[in-house]
């Protein structure tokens, strides 16, 4: 723990030496996101789903201009926002569900569904992540639309692939299994980083070049999970299993970007980047790293976030924002670090998106 705390004061010059406000001289033509709910600007807004998987109603957006619900789980914006920000862009680009127009395609689409994952029987009744690729298949049409063939791939080699996915994947086999046979355990993060290398692959072949991996971070220690532990406690099975995928996932991405040509990547490690930011939260800024600052029962984490529910007033404060997902505050913090900081194998968004030169050419792929 004192290493650790050592690590989150070492934060301290990252975090205030780049603020969103300070933009970044550096420019991509475009982001796409794809992922979960830890990305999610809106695309869920547009599903049959239940209320828990969706964010279009207070208080999510309380701190967002206007105090306007948007679909984000959060008080205000997400990670995805600030990332957006830093290169110059008013905000994520718009949800794909939302487009209308093939000239809002040009800056870039959002195609992250909360409850998500990597496999397709994750998350029943959101845009899966084969779907979303399916959908940005359709985009990389339209772009071709605006502008020539060549054109279109050299804008998209140099545009930022930002993805946030598995959590919702590990819940569920938590939830199956409790995370207790090595063997299966296993097993199933093998299985699990075949198929989302595979979803890499499709990305590519369709022009992407510049990936931004957010990792998994401990999921076993939100609100939600925590206030149904009979300890109270963490759920470290369920954290040793997020660790797991996320060192699995780094080998094959090195072995992926030696293979396929121009391919580069950042993959932020958000299990130690979580654990240095409450290793010393005081230093951050944060008083609460527990509970949830909107929500009800233990840890405020027994039931979501909803209009009948009483919300925290220092939300700046807080680490979570409701029984599963951060505060605008730590979706900024994360963003900075990955962008300029050290949590980030074997670059960081600063260094990939300075990468000139990532091949364009179709016979590549």
């Amino acid at each position: 723990m004192a290493l650790l705390s050592f690590i989150a004061i070492c934060l301290l010059p990252l975090v205030f030496g780049l603020t969103v406000g300070n933009v970044s001289e550096i420019r991509v033509p475009a982001i796409y996101a794809f992922g979960d709910s830890l990305f999610d600007v809106g695309n869920n807004n547009y599903l049959e789903l239940a209320k828990q998987d969706t964010a279009n109603f207070p208080h999510n957006g309380i701190d967002f201009p206007n105090r306007i619900p948007t679909g984000r789980f959060s008080n205000g914006y997400i990670g995805i926002d600030f990332i957006a920000k830093i290169f110059g862009f008013k905000m994520s680009p718009p949800p794909y569900l939302s487009i209308r127009h093939a000239n809002q395609v040009l800056k870039g689409v959002n195609f992250a569904s909360g409850g998500s994952g990597i496999l397709d029987t994750t998350g029943n009744g959101t845009i899966t992540f084969s779907t979303q690729i399916r959908y940005f298949e359709k985009v990389t049409r339209m772009l071709s639309q605006h502008m020539e063939q060549k054109s279109a791939e050299t804008s998209l080699s140099q545009s930022l692939f930002v993805i946030s996915t598995v959590s919702n994947d590990l819940f569920a086999f938590f939830a199956l299994t409790g995370a207790t046979n090595a063997t299966l355990n296993h097993n199933f993060i093998s299985s699990l980083v075949d198929d989302f290398v595979n979803h890499l692959k499709s990305l590519y072949k369709l022009g992407a070049r510049k990936f931004w991996i957010s990792g998994v971070g401990q999921i076993g220690c939100i609100p939600y999970l925590m206030s149904r532990n009979p300890s109270g406690g963490c759920f470290d099975d369920l954290n040793h299993l997020a660790q797991s995928y996320g060192e699995a996932a780094k080998r094959r991405l090195r072995h992926l970007s030696l293979r396929l040509v121009g391919m580069k990547y950042s993959y932020s490690d958000s299990y130690a980047m979580t654990a240095a930011i409450k290793a010393n939260p005081h230093a951050l800024g944060l008083t609460e790293i527990i509970g949830a600052c909107c929500g009800d029962g233990k840890y405020n984490g027994e039931f979501q976030c909803l209009p009948k529910v009483t919300y925290c007033s220092n939300r700046d404060n807080y680490f979570f924002w409701d029984w599963f997902h951060p505060t605008e505050a730590v979706y900024k913090l994360t963003a900075i670090l990955a962008y300029n900081g050290t949590f980030s194998t074997p670059i960081n968004i600063k260094q990939l998106v300075l990468i000139t030169g990532a091949s364009t050419s179709l016979s590549d792929k």
